[in-house]
């Protein structure tokens, strides 16, 4: 079944939708989970959690992509999960990425819960990249993998990767800035 025909079944409200999401992307959503959750059962339930608000959020919402409309919501999920269970001390991995991306995103605009600007602009910016630099950022970024991870999905060296990503971030920074976005 096509993304077209499952956004169909949540507007008629019928529960197949959700089956049919799961059948069609349980396997890459859990991917997603675990590499920010550390264990199988928190993975599980953070997949019920993201599908039953996508099942709460379209309607209204009319995704275009259902993957990547149900990966952030299991990615939020995943941050709502790390909160509650470290509430003062986030995940090393968190922790990680924001720092990295602290020098090329504003504070206020770097919550998960980000202004469709800086979507509309992040996706931007994304598009000019090349298929690897691409690639590498939202390894890291989105799905949030370890340099290792990515050297091992890429075949690149880690100095490889590791500059690439500097020189992305960078190339970010410069790219926000001259759309009027100042760290």
């Amino acid at each position: 079944m096509n993304d077209k025909d499952i956004t169909a079944l949540y507007f008629e409200r019928s529960e197949q939708a959700v089956s049919e999401t799961a059948a069609k992307y349980g396997g890459r959503l859990r991917r997603l989970a675990l590499s920010f959750l550390d264990s199988e059962q928190d993975a599980e339930e953070c997949i019920n959690d993201a599908l039953m608000k996508t099942w709460q959020s379209i309607p209204p919402n009319k995704p275009d992509d259902l993957f990547a409309y149900a990966a952030r919501i299991v990615r939020c999920t995943a941050f709502d999960m790390i909160d509650r269970e470290h509430a003062a001390k986030r995940s090393a991995v968190t922790v990680e990425l924001t720092s990295e991306l602290e020098e090329c995103i504003p504070d206020r605009m770097a919550e998960r819960d980000a202004p469709e600007e800086l979507a509309e602009l992040l996706n931007q910016f994304l598009t000019s990249l090349s298929k690897d630099k691409r690639s590498i950022f939202i390894m890291r970024y989105w799905q949030g993998l370890s340099i290792a991870e990515i050297c091992k999905a890429a075949g690149f060296s880690e100095s490889k990767v590791k500059s690439q990503l500097s020189r992305t971030r960078k190339e970010l920074g410069k790219f926000l800035d001259r759309k009027g976005v100042s760290i």
